[in-house]
């Protein structure tokens, strides 16, 4: 087995992810390496926050806000775990900010739900698991 340094779970409040958090857990605490938690609030341009009356300040307030009662969701399910997990919230459009934050990283393993909370949406404009898998170089085990 490949040695990490980290597994990442990205998170969005979908059962899917739920799920997906529950195994990156297992995999942290089997391979004894820190757990991540990622949240990406899906905000596609500064045009379109501004068309929805979103500001700077309230656009940052939906961020925190958004990743708090995700990571809140997640944390419920992984509580026997030893260590908090560190948490990272972005902004943006899902699939493209988790392959930027990822880079070339090939050290840390990225779990992610097999589908989100918008079926339809990722039925059109294809899956962010799908996106992510195709574009970055981070090894990613995706949970049905």
């Amino acid at each position: 087995m490949k040695d990490f340094n980290k597994v990442l779970v990205a998170v969005d409040g979908s059962d899917a992810a739920i799920r997906a958090a529950r195994v990156a857990a297992r995999l942290a605490d089997t391979m004894q390496v820190p757990l991540v938690l990622m949240h990406v609030f899906p905000m596609i341009t500064d045009d379109t926050s501004g068309a929805l009356g979103f500001g700077p300040e309230a656009l940052e307030q939906a961020r925190v806000q958004s990743a708090r009662k995700v990571f809140d969701e997640v944390l419920a399910q992984v509580s026997e775990r030893p260590e908090k997990p560190d948490e990272v919230a972005l902004i943006g459009d899902p699939a493209e900010e988790i392959i930027e934050w990822l880079g070339d990283a090939q050290d840390m393993l990225l779990v992610m739900g097999r589908r989100g909370q918008t079926k339809i949406g990722s039925l059109l404009l294809g899956s962010v698991s799908d996106k992510v898998i195709r574009h970055t170089h981070t090894p990613v085990t995706v949970v049905s």
